[in-house]
C-alpha cells in the first residue's frame, strides 16, 4: 500500500527537522515549496502557495497523507480554507495538521480561537486526520529570543506564568511516526510538551548558569509588549494571536505536562537543561565567540 507523504513548511523550525526523519525512513515524501527550487537538497518537491488554490490542487495531487503547516500569518484562516479545499478535490487520504496546545474555537485566546476553527475546518472534511498540539517551542529561544538574551536581559508580559515548552525535535519525532502509520491515529488529538513546566525566569536563569553570564527576565505590560510589536511592522491580527498567547502564558492557563511524546515516539521528550547546554553558543557574546 502506499503513502505518498506531502511536507508543508518544509523550511521553518517543524518542518526542518520532519524532512530529516522522513530521510532517514528512506520515506516516500516531498516538501511543497512557493518557488521552484525551494526544497532542501535531494528532496523531492511540489510547488504551491497556500492562497493559490489552484496551485495547492496540482501540488497535492497524488498526495496520500498531507502534512499542515501554516505560517503565522493573517491570511492563516483562508490558507487552511484552501488547503483543505484542495486536499478534497486531490483525493488526499490523510491529513496530519500541526496546530497549537490549548486549540479551541471556542476559546476567549484568540491564538487558541484560530488555531481551534483551523482545526475544526480539518476534522469536517470528511478526510481522516490527526492534530498534533504543541506547546512553545524551545528553540524559541535561540531564534525570536537569541539577540536579547545576548544582551543580557529578556523582556516579555508573561508574568510567572509557566509552560511546558519543547523542543521541535520532538515534534517532528512524533509527526514522522505518525506520518508513518496515519490509519492507526485517525481521528486523535494529541497534546505535546516538553516534561517540566518552567517560567521564562526559571529559563533565562538556566541559560545564565551555563553560560557565566547575568541574563535576566523582565516582565513589562502588555501594552509595552504591544507596541514594540506595533514598531516593528507586524500586522495586527498576529500581534492579537501574540499578545493572546503570552496572557494564556502569564494566568497560568498554559501550564500541564502531556505523556505523548513518550507514548508516540517511544523517548521521553528533552529535558531544557540538555537543550541549554547543547545551544549555548547562540547565546554567547562577541568576546565569547
Amino acid at each position: 500500500m502506499t503513502n505518498r507523504i506531502l511536507v508543508t513548511g518544509g523550511a521553518g523550525n517543524i518542518g526542518s527537522e520532519l524532512v530529516r526523519r522522513l530521510r532517514a525512513r528512506n520515506a516516500d515524501f516531498a516538501v511543497m515549496t512557493s518557488r521552484p527550487g525551494g526544497a532542501p537538497a535531494g528532496v523531492a518537491e511540489q510547488v504551491g502557495d497556500f492562497l493559490d488554490p489552484a496551485s495547492l490542487r496540482q501540488a497535492f495531487a497524488g498526495v496520500d497523507t498531507l502534512f499542515l503547516l501554516f505560517p503565522l500569518a493573517p491570511d492563516m484562516p483562508r490558507m487552511a480554507a484552501n488547503a483543505v479545499a484542495a486536499a478534497k478535490a486531490a483525493g488526499v487520504k490523510h491529513i496530519v495538521r500541526s496546530s497549537g496546545a490549548g486549540a479551541d474555537a471556542g476559546s476567549e485566546a484568540a491564538i487558541a480561537r484560530v488555531h481551534g476553527e483551523i482545526d475544526a475546518l480539518v476534522s469536517a472534511s470528511g478526510i481522516p486526520f490527526t492534530l498534533l498540539l504543541p506547546s512553545s517551542f524551545m528553540q524559541n529561544l535561540v531564534t525570536v529570543y537569541a539577540s536579547a538574551i545576548r544582551s543580557g536581559a529578556l523582556y516579555a508580559p508573561r508574568g510567572d506564568g509557566a509552560v511546558a515548552v519543547i523542543d521541535v525535535r520532538d515534534i517532528a519525532d512524533v509527526a514522522a511516526e505518525v506520518l508513518a502509520n496515519p490509519a492507526a491515529h485517525a481521528g486523535r488529538s494529541y497534546t505535546l510538551t516538553g516534561p517540566e513546566n518552567l517560567t521564562d525566569a526559571q529559563m533565562v536563569s538556566a541559560i545564565a548558569r551555563e553560560i557565566g553570564r547575568d541574563v535576566r527576565y523582565i516582565d513589562i505590560p502588555e501594552q509595552a509588549a504591544q507596541d514594540a510589536m506595533t514598531n516593528m511592522g507586524m500586522p495586527p491580527k498576529v500581534i492579537e494571536w501574540l499578545m493572546s498567547l503570552n496572557h494564556v502564558i502569564k494566568q497560568g492557563w498554559a501550564a500541564g505536562v502531556s505523556p505523548m511524546v513518550e507514548e508516540i515516539a517511544g523517548h521521553p521528550p528533552r529535558n531544557f537543561a540538555d537543550f541549554v547546554r547543547e545551544n549555548a553558543s547562540a547565546w554567547s557574546d562577541g568576546d565569547a565567540e
